[in-house]
């Protein structure tokens, strides 16, 4: 009798630890579920906003390609090329204008407030008029050295990010 009534009791409480058990097996399995998908969830969105990082990279670099001044001498030094970026302000200031309205939320604010700059001194230095032949004014030259240099650096930022 003592027997039975033992067997019988570890038996109902081995059920019943046994049930606390798969109880808190299913919680865990399904709080790891959740998790699960939250991190999948991050990871797909980082993925797309690395994506744009690199689309937007790609799109400044073409564009830096289009704004830094070509060699057309042999000796041309970089008072010729600020010369040759200020007769151009009015294009570069469209340029990186439609750069900024395509990819500012993929870049960063180091870059945007570089890129911002340089457009700004394009914008504000565009308003001088050229004879046949004669060159920009000094200030103008100046600022063109000034807007690439910004460039430049927004370059070596943007870079500087994709390697992170």
């Amino acid at each position: 009798m003592a027997k039975f009534v033992s067997d019988h009791a570890s038996q109902r409480l081995l059920q019943a630890h046994k049930s606390e058990l798969d109880q808190a097996l299913e919680s865990h399995k399904s709080q790891l579920s959740k998790e699960t998908e939250t991190h999948k969830l991050k990871l797909k969105r980082e993925e797309l906003i690395f994506q744009r990082e690199v689309e937007a990279a790609q799109a400044f670099m073409s564009m830096w390609r289009a704004v830094w001044p070509r060699y057309r001498m042999p000796d041309m030094d970089w008072d010729d090329a600020c010369s040759d970026a200020a007769e151009d302000f009015g294009l570069y200031e469209k340029i990186l204008e439609d750069f900024l309205e395509q990819h500012t939320i993929a870049i960063s604010d180091t870059v945007r407030q570089g890129i911002e700059s340089a457009r700004s001194i394009a914008a504000r230095e565009k308003f001088f008029t050229l004879e046949q032949g004669q060159e920009p004014p000094t200030e103008a030259v100046k600022a063109a050295g000034e807007m690439l240099d910004l460039l430049k650096e927004a370059q070596n930022h943007i870079l500087k990010d994709l390697r992170r």
